[in-house]
């Protein structure tokens, strides 16, 4: 019993022959069938321009669900991510005071994420990523982040960031996949994910967030790392 655990453990654990010379890869795609049996949450297979192409799951794969929800919907002290310009207090006439705000709001991204480089014409603007948990002040009618205001309407749009399990991946989903390409069968293709991001349609604003275009999947490392616990499987 020992022993067959310690296979299973090293075998998701170690990378596969085929896949030592692979070719780091990103490609647009669905799901055209999900592993069943032995394969299931170990591999599935998409369908792109080429055709079929094997995707294998390791440990190292990281699986991103991204929906749409808006900024009323949020709980409080949901970290959010803001793509805007700041702009400290203001003062008017008569003493008014107007408390630091981000404004001209680009995007907003809530959950686990990682801003790609802004676009060099919103950073030549003054655009940067704040980021911070959301709070609800002037009795819920406000949000604010990193002490400053938001200033956007309350249905404004947020992209949803959640890391899932394998158990998410559902039939003819839209994908961008980035991995370590085998092509060297080419009725056999098969892809190491690196990075699986099942894409909301309704998102219009992929090239501020994530700039898909230019994404790569990281530069591959030596796996020289102890056997995962069984129980701290993702799988």
């Amino acid at each position: 019993m020992f022993l067959a655990t310690a296979t299973f453990l090293i075998s998701l654990h170690s990378v596969p022959a085929y896949l030592e010379d692979a070719k780091p890869t990103v490609i647009s795609c669905s799901i055209k069938s999900l592993g069943e049996g032995e394969e299931k949450g170990k591999s599935f297979v998409v369908k792109d321009k080429r055709g079929n192409l094997k995707v294998e799951l390791v440990k190292s794969s990281i699986i991103e669900i991204h929906t749409i929800t808006s900024v009323k919907d949020l709980d409080n002290g949901t970290m959010l991510h803001v793509l805007a310009r700041k702009q400290e207090e203001q003062f008017g006439s008569g003493g008014a005071r107007y408390p630091p705000m981000l404004i001209q709001i680009q995007a907003i991204v809530a959950g686990s994420f990682k801003p790609s480089k802004i676009p060099a014409k919103l950073m030549a603007q003054g655009f940067a990523w704040v980021h911070g948990p959301m709070i609800l002040v002037e009795n819920g009618r406000e949000r604010q982040v990193a002490d400053h205001r938001l200033s956007t309407a309350l249905g404004t749009d947020v992209l949803l960031v959640e890391q899932k399990k394998p158990a998410a991946l559902k039939k003819r989903q839209k994908l961008f996949l980035s991995g370590y390409l085998d092509a060297s069968d080419r009725k056999n293709r098969k892809l190491e994910a690196a990075e699986i991001i099942v894409l909301q349609s309704k998102w219009k604003k992929y090239d501020q967030t994530h700039d898909l275009k230019n994404r790569r999947p990281p530069i591959k490392k030596e796996e020289d790392e102890k056997p995962q616990e069984e129980e701290d499987l993702p799988f």
